[in-house]
């Protein structure tokens, strides 16, 4: 399991142990970090890096964007009021990818804590809780995996999904899933 973790620059710099610590027991958890960006982090002077040049940004985005992809989990913590960790997690969410969303105690996330969405984990955690809750959040993502499902559709099915891909901002994927979802809920013989 590939595994992107990443908060605010200012979080990881405020507290740079609590965030080593993090990395390490998220590393324990999984088959490969796709980025230590956030080791970086913990070190960065933040006045250097919130005035890179245009082109630095641009490429941290890109790379960003591209850690998002690479990995199989996002790990991200929200703490701390953030837009980019808000825009990573909703890249990651649209993506399908399980996120799990880490925040310490007494900093509850608000908006985070509103999203009902399968795949985001909104986890609470101490310092001395830390281990069990990332342990814990890893093993209910191992449920969310998907599993690639290709099949054909007709030209009008195809047509139509793009239609609700454009017009509801879906992904024609989660649209589907969530028709298959519904239905299951219905069916009362299932019992997968």
């Amino acid at each position: 399991m590939k595994v992107y973790f990443v908060a605010s620059p200012r979080s990881a710099n405020k507290e740079p142990e609590v965030y080593k610590r993090m990395y390490k027991l998220i590393q324990n958890n999984c088959s490969k970090m796709v980025s230590d960006m956030v080791l970086e982090f913990t070190k960065v002077n933040l006045d250097d890096f919130y005035n890179r040049s245009h082109k630095d940004r641009v490429d941290h985005f890109k790379n960003t964007m591209d850690c998002v992809k690479k990995a199989d989990v996002v790990v991200v913590e929200v703490s701390e009021h953030s837009m980019s960790m808000g825009y990573i997690v909703n890249k990651a969410v649209d993506a399908n990818k399980p996120v799990i969303a880490l925040y310490k105690h007494g900093n509850n996330p608000y908006f985070f804590s509103g999203i009902e969405d399968s795949k985001l984990l909104t986890l609470e955690y101490t310092n001395d809780s830390l281990e069990g809750v990332i342990k814990d959040a890893f093993e209910k993502v191992k449920d969310m995996s998907d599993v690639r499902f290709n099949f054909f559709v007709s030209p009008k099915i195809l047509a139509y999904l793009d239609w609700v891909a454009q017009k509801r901002m879906i992904p024609r994927s989660v649209f589907l899933r969530d028709l298959i979802e519904k239905e299951m809920k219905k069916d009362k013989e299932f019992k997968g």
